[in-house]
């Protein structure tokens, strides 16, 4: 690119001539929206509706993986920590520490799994 100071690389592909992957670009978007609230400066609203729409497919995506990790027939704890991990991302959950669960105001016989 030209520039009153010579040559420079592109912003966008640091002079390779391609565009990083989609992760690396949304990762950039979403530092620039995180610079301008640091900075008191308003959020344009195209960026607030991509960011939705980053929101919205990735609870999709999870919802998904959480499904799947429910179909899956054995008794090992992978897809129940896929579970796990997907449900806690979206909160699908409420996550209560197991004190709480065994506390006296709920005995521990009376409490769902």
């Amino acid at each position: 690119m030209a520039s009153d100071y010579g040559p420079t690389d592109c912003p966008d592909c640091g002079g390779s001539g391609t565009l990083p992957s989609r992760a690396v670009l949304a990762d950039w978007r979403m530092s620039d929206i995180g610079r301008s609230l640091a900075e008191e400066r308003p959020v344009e609203n195209a960026h607030v509706q991509w960011l939705l729409g980053e929101l919205r497919s990735a609870r999709t995506a999870l919802n998904e993986v959480i499904a799947l990790a429910h179909d899956i027939r054995d008794d090992e704890q992978v897809a129940l920590r896929i579970r796990m991990v997907a449900s806690t991302a979206i909160g699908l959950y409420q996550v209560v520490a197991v004190d709480e669960l065994r506390s006296p105001a709920r005995p521990a016989a009376n409490n769902p799994r």
